[in-house]
C-alpha cells in the first residue's frame, strides 16, 4: 500500500524511524546486545517526539485511506481477513491493520474481524486467536509444512469452530483427516479441497478413522463441500445438512449406489445438491434394489450434476426431484451416446411434464461456444475443436433463482466425440423430452451449426411463440426452415397433396441483436445428411429471413415488428423488402451499406473456416427449389 504512515498504538512492530538511531560504537558483546533493547525503552530513545507525532498525523490527514469512513474502513479489512493465506504467501491481513492509527484503533475495536484465524505465522496466530477470545472462530487457510502443526492444535483445542475451509495438496491433508471426522458442535460449514496432481491418476483410499464417527447430530452443521476429500467425512451425523456439494471424487472414495442413496435418505432438510465427477459407482443386483426404492427430498430447491450421460440418467432416475426445483446438467462425454440417450431422455420427460404442469417454461436460450477453430490454417480438421451447446428453460415466476433447466452439452478434453452429428443428435433427443408447448420466447446466443431439417422439428414442438431474439452468429438454419415450410405451405393450397402445418403461426416479433447479415450457409440439399454442414447456401441471411415474412404476409401471418441493432452489412433493399414485410421495422442505420457494395461472385459472408468448401457450397438453393 503507498501509505508511508506509522501506527501509534504498537510502534515496536511498523516503527521505521528507528533505522537512523546512531547507536554508540562498542565492541561485539552479546548480553551487551540482549541488555540494549530494554534500556532504549527505559530511557525512551524509541519513543518518538511530539513534533514527529504532530507530522505523522498531519500526513495521515492528507492521505484519502486513512480518512476513509468507517464502514468502508471495516469492509477492507473484513475482506482481507477472508482472503486467506496461501500455501507460500508470506503476507499475513494482519498487516493492513497497521497502516495508521485509525486503522489500527478501529480494527481492534472490530470484534468480528479477529475471528478469522491467521496460519501465515506463530506471531499472527497468536494475535489472532488472543483477540477472538470466547466468539466463534473462522478456519480458512492452504495447508502447508509451516502451519499444519498450528492448524492441528487449533482444530483440536478449539471447540467454538464456526466454519472451517481448507485447501491443501495430497501429501498434507492427511494428519488432519481425523480431526475432521469429528468435528466439534458448533460447527457450521466445512469445506475441504485437496489438490491430486493429473500425473497422479490413481490414488490409494484414504484410511478411515480410527474412531467410528458416531455421535449426537451435528445440528449446526448446514453446509458440506468435499473436493477429491475423503466420502467418509459425511456422516450419519450430518443429518441437518442444507448444502452437499460433492466434486471430482476419486474412483477409491466412491460409495455405492444403496450406501449413497441411504445416506441422502436421511437428509431430508437437504435443499442444494452438487454431484460434479462424483457419481456412485455400481454394483450390480444391490443397484437394481436402490432403484426399486427411490427417494425422495422434498426441500430440495436445486440439484447440480455433471457427468456422462448413463451417470446423470442413473441419479435423476433414483431420486425423486420437486416441481419447482431448479435442475442444473452438464454432459461431459458422450460415449456411446446412441444407446444411452433414451434412458436420459425418459426421466427428463417425466420430470419436465410434471414441472409444466405447475410451473410451465416460458423461454428458452439456446447458446453455442466453440473454443477453438473448426479447420486449421491449411483446411484440415481441427483435432483440438472443441464447442459446447447449452439449453436453459426459465419459468416466469424464476426471478432471480435462475434457469429452472439449464442442461449443457460440453464433452471434455479427453472425449473424442464431439462432431456436429453427435451434439445435434443430443441436441435433439432433449428437446424432444421437455415440455415446451408453452414456450413464447426463443433465445438463439452463436446457435448456427443446425440446418433447416433440425428447424423443422423443432420448431413444431412451440405453438406458442411469439418472439425470436438472435444474437451473434445467424442460425441460417432456422431462416431457411420458415421460408421453406412457407412455400410448401403455399403449394398445398394450390392443391396438391399433403398436409403441412405453417411453423410458428404466431410468432410476432424478430430481434437481431450484433448479427452478420450477409452470413450464408446451413442450407442442405434434400439426399444430405439432417446434420451435414459441407453444403452450404450462399444467400444472405437477412434476404431469407425477409423472403420468409414476405411469403407469412401473404398467409395474413406478418410479423408485428422487425429489430436490427449493432447488425453487420445490412444491405438498404434488404431494409426496403423487410419494411413491406412487418408493421414496425427498427433499425440502427449507422451500419447499412449500398447495393452496389456488394461482391456479386460472393454475396455472403462465409465464415473463414468454410471458405475451403470452394463452390461446391452454392448449389444448395438451386436443388432445393
Amino acid at each position: 500500500m503507498p501509505v508511508q504512515t506509522m501506527s501509534l498504538t504498537e510502534p515496536s512492530l511498523t516503527s521505521s524511524w528507528h533505522n537512523n538511531v546512531v547507536l554508540p560504537s562498542r565492541t561485539f558483546h552479546i548480553p551487551r546486545i540482549k541488555i540494549s533493547p530494554t534500556t532504549l525503552l527505559r530511557h525512551a530513545y524509541l519513543s518518538p517526539s511530539g513534533q514527529q507525532i504532530a507530522e505523522l498525523k498531519h500526513h495521515n490527514s492528507l492521505c484519502l485511506a486513512c480518512t476513509l469512513p468507517e464502514e468502508v474502513t471495516r469492509k477492507i479489512l473484513l475482506a482481507c481477513a477472508q482472503l486467506g493465506v496461501g500455501e507460500s504467501d508470506e503476507w499475513s491481513w494482519v498487516s493492513v491493520t497497521y497502516v495508521c492509527s485509525a486503522w489500527r484503533k478501529m480494527a481492534i475495536e472490530y470484534q468480528d474481524l479477529w475471528r478469522y484465524i491467521d496460519f501465515s505465522h506463530p506471531k499472527w496466530h497468536a494475535i489472532t486467536t488472543g483477540r477472538a477470545k470466547m466468539w466463534a472462530l473462522h478456519i480458512k487457510t492452504t495447508v502447508s509444512d509451516t502451519n499444519i502443526r498450528l492448524l492441528h492444535r487449533t482444530l483440536q483445542l478449539a471447540h467454538r469452530i464456526q466454519d472451517i475451509h481448507l485447501t491443501s495438496p495430497i501429501q498434507k491433508i492427511y494428519p488432519l483427516l481425523e480431526i475432521l471426522a469429528h468435528p466439534n458442535p458448533a460447527l457450521e460449514s466445512l469445506i475441504v479441497g485437496v489438490h491430486i496432481p493429473k500425473t497422479q491418476s490413481f490414488i490409494d483410499a484414504y484410511d478411515p478413522p480410527c474412531f467410528p464417527p458416531n455421535g449426537p447430530p451435528l445440528t449446526n452443521l448446514k453446509y458440506m463441500e468435499l473436493r477429491a476429500a475423503p466420502f467418509y467425512l459425511l456422516t450419519s451425523r450430518c443429518i441437518f445438512l442444507m448444502h452437499l456439494h460433492l466434486h471430482d471424487l476419486p474412483l477409491t472414495e466412491r460409495p455405492t449406489r444403496q450406501y449413497f442413496l441411504l445416506m441422502l435418505k436421511h437428509l431430508t432438510r437437504l435443499e442444494y445438491l452438487t454431484l460434479d465427477r462424483s457419481f456412485p459407482i455400481s454394483t450390480g443386483l444391490d443397484d437394481v434394489q436402490a432403484l426399486e426404492r427411490r427417494i425422495s427430498l422434498p426441500q430440495l430447491k436445486n440439484m447440480s450434476l455433471v457427468g456422462s450421460i448413463p451417470e446423470v440418467a442413473i441419479m435423476l432416475e433414483c431420486i425423486m426431484i420437486p416441481p419447482s426445483a431448479h435442475l442444473s446438467v452438464r454432459i461431459c462425454a458422450l460415449s456411446g451416446l446412441k444407446a444411452s440417450i433414451w434412458k436420459l431422455t425418459e426421466v427428463l420427460s417425466s420430470h419436465s411434464s410434471t414441472s409444466a404442469s405447475v410451473l410451465p417454461l416460458e423461454t428458452l436460450v439456446l447458446t453455442g461456444h466453440e473454443a477453438s477453430p473448426r479447420f486449421t490454417d491449411d483446411f484440415k480438421p481441427n483435432a483440438n475443436f472443441r464447442q459446447s451447446l447449452r439449453i436453459r428453460g426459465f419459468r416466469a415466476e424464476c426471478g432471480g433463482g435462475g434457469a429452472a433447466i439449464d442442461l449443457t452439452i460440453a464433452p471434455d478434453e479427453q472425449e473424442h466425440n464431439h462432431n456436429d452429428d453427435a451434439m445435434i443428435t443430443a441436441l435433439t433427443a432433449i428437446w424432444k423430452a421437455l415440455a415446451l408447448s408453452q414456450i413464447h420466447t426463443l433465445a438463439l446466443q452463436d446457435m448456427d451449426i443446425v440446418t433447416h431439417k433440425s428447424w423443422s422439428q423443432f420448431l413444431r414442438t412451440l405453438p406458442a411463440l411469439r418472439v425470436v431474439d438472435v444474437a451473434g452468429r445467424a442460425p441460417s438454419g432456422l431462416a431457411w426452415a420458415l421460408l421453406l415450410n412457407a412455400r410448401s405451405h403455399d403449394q398445398l393450397l394450390k392443391g396438391e397433396d399433403g398436409e403441412q402445418r405453417l411453423l410458428v403461426s404466431r410468432l410476432q416479433d424478430v430481434y437481431l441483436h450484433k448479427v452478420d447479415c450477409s452470413s450464408g450457409g446451413f442450407m442442405v440439399v434434400p439426399t444430405a445428411p439432417v446434420h451435414s454442414h459441407f453444403d452450404l447456401g450462399d444467400s444472405r441471411f437477412l434476404d431469407v429471413l425477409t423472403a420468409s415474412l414476405c411469403e407469412r404476409r401473404r398467409f395474413r401471418l406478418g410479423l408485428r415488428s422487425l429489430s436490427i441493432a449493432h447488425c453487420e452489412f445490412v444491405l438498404r433493399k434488404s431494409l426496403e423488402d423487410a419494411r413491406m414485410a412487418v408493421a414496425y421495422l427498427v433499425c440502427d442505420l449507422r451500419n447499412i451499406l449500398k447495393d452496389e457494395l456488394v461482391d456479386e461472385a460472393n454475396p455472403s459472408h462465409q465464415r473463414n473456416e468454410y471458405s475451403m468448401l470452394g463452390s461446391a457450397a452454392i448449389r444448395c438453393s438451386s436443388q432445393l427449389g
